[in-house]
């Protein structure tokens, strides 16, 4: 399982490494192109030298900085990025090479076995390769492990002195003295460590980096036994990527990215098939998700307002309001003056509280006092049911309200109240709904406020005058005729 996990990570990053090497393919795949990213850097590094030779650097009393176990070297260096996971890096170093051993100590002054020490300079040329970017399972920004290789030359002038004349070629000690003098050798470079993010253009790190040679000589000794005098250094690294992009391209992730268009493309698809509210409506194109369910929706999700009165049909009280009519919070048209006849149609909007009125708000108590020989009809305002209901529903109260006040304003005035039905149902079956929907208003008026029962008759007329064609919540209702 792990080797096939390792092949499908080689594949995919080569496959992103071509995509990088060309941009018009990365463009039109959808990938990072990588002219869009600062691909420049500089960087100092410093760290201890540890020189591998035959002679060593192995003081008995480390008292200051030079009996220290390590030389300090410094340098500097350049580097190219050339796709998301390698870099060419060249780079310089300064230091020294040292090493001493004591033989014994006598008459309190010291005889050493030998000393050496040689200036050092190297130049070198290698290729940096990060492994963050072809993380699979998690991905850390910040956080890279990194390795390197290449080669480079180095540049010495050792010096051993104060060696012991006793100590020289033997069987037990074989080893020939020889002069370097101010010498220039090749080498092959190896390192491995990790750097961390610090921003957009810092980055800073620890690499161990191995320099293996190609000679015996660099410490003055010549032994049989060995093959080659190497060194290598603990470096704490620093650098700077420079450019107008002020994006960094090591630190992108090509895979990411498609991973990134997959998730986003995965959150397209919930919308299109996600439907929060319960309306119909896919939430990619639904406006209102918070609908309740049930409520009648528009094609874009939002609620249904059939008299385009800013109030949707589900909360709105009267939902066939006259059009630019002025209404309430319940969406019921607003009643100036309270006679049952909402502004839109009230051709007397101030008349008196309690004054009986037509369809078109017009006072016409005036024909109905008392001992008046006169008839008349009028219109008050209907009162409105649900679906095969007869209850009355709480927000058509105020309209059995206007018709109360009129009757007491009114003493001599009788009415007739007409009950309606939608064309569903049976014709006998609406006949008994439309009574039952008129006794329910003549009961209110005599229990809530009151009025004489022998004033008020009822009447079903079932279905037979279908007031609004086509709109049966218009036809189911009860509505009052003045009676002599």
């Amino acid at each position: 399982m792990k080797l096939k996990i390792a092949l499908f990570s080689l594949i995919t990053l080569l496959l992103s490494e071509s995509a990088f090497a060309q941009s018009s393919s990365s463009s039109r795949y959808g990938l990072p192109n990588r002219k869009d990213f600062d691909k420049w850097s500089v960087g100092v590094h410093v760290g201890p030298n540890y020189f591998q030779a035959d002679v060593e650097k192995n003081s008995q009393n480390n008292n200051s900085l030079k009996d220290l176990p390590f030389d300090l070297m410094y340098g500097a260096h350049v580097a190219y990025q050339f796709t998301h996971t390698t870099a060419i890096r060249l780079g310089g170093s300064l230091g020294k090479f040292s090493a001493e051993s004591e033989e014994a100590i006598r008459s309190g002054a010291k005889e050493y076995l030998y000393q050496y020490e040689s200036p050092i300079r190297e130049v070198f040329l290698d290729f940096v390769f990060t492994s963050g970017n072809i993380s699979f399972l998690k991905r850390n920004k910040k956080f890279h492990l990194l390795g390197s290789v290449g080669v480079g030359v180095f540049n010495f002038d050792g010096e051993l002195k104060n060696i012991d004349p006793k100590v020289g070629a033997s069987p037990s000690n074989p080893f020939v003295q020889v002069k370097t003098g101010n010498v220039a050798e090749g080498m092959m470079t190896l390192g491995l460590g990790f750097k961390y993010r610090l921003g957009k253009r810092f980055d800073a790190g620890v690499t161990y980096d191995f320099r293996k040679t190609f000679t015996d000589k660099v410490d003055g000794i010549n032994k049989p036994t060995t093959e080659s005098d190497n060194y290598s250094i603990i470096n704490l690294n620093i650098n700077y990527t420079f450019g107008k992009k002020n994006q960094q391209l090591e630190w992108v992730n090509p895979v990411e990215i498609v991973y990134n268009d997959m998730a986003e493309l995965k959150d397209k698809m919930d919308l299109l098939s996600g439907d929060k509210d319960k309306d119909g409506v896919a939430d990619i194109f639904d406006k209102d998700n918070s609908t309740p369910e049930g409520a009648k929706v528009y094609g874009d999700g939002t609620s249904v307002d059939t008299d385009g009165d800013g109030i949707p049909d589900h909360l709105d009280s009267d939902p066939y309001s006259t059009k630019g009519a002025k209404v309430d919070a319940n969406g019921a048209e607003i009643d100036s003056d309270g006679d049952g006849v909402p502004d839109s149609r009230d051709l007397e909007p101030n008349t008196p509280k309690g004054s009986l009125v037509n369809f078109q708000g017009i006072n016409i108590g005036e024909n109905l006092g008392a001992g008046s020989s006169a008839s008349a009809t009028g219109w008050m305002p209907s009162i409105f049911f649900d679906t095969d209901k007869a209850s009355i529903r709480a927000n058509q109260q105020d309209r059995i309200l206007v018709v109360a006040r009129m009757l007491k304003k009114n003493d001599k005035l009788k009415l007739n109240v007409v009950g309606h039905t939608d064309t569903d149902a049976g014709e006998s079956y609406n006949d008994k709904l439309g009574q039952r929907r008129a006794d329910a208003v003549k009961d209110h008026l005599v229990k809530v406020y009151g009025i004489d029962g022998s004033r008020l008759t009822t009447e079903s007329r079932g279905k037979k005058e279908q007031f609004a064609k086509g709109v049966k919540s218009m036809n189911r209702r009860v509505d009052f005729e003045v009676v002599k």
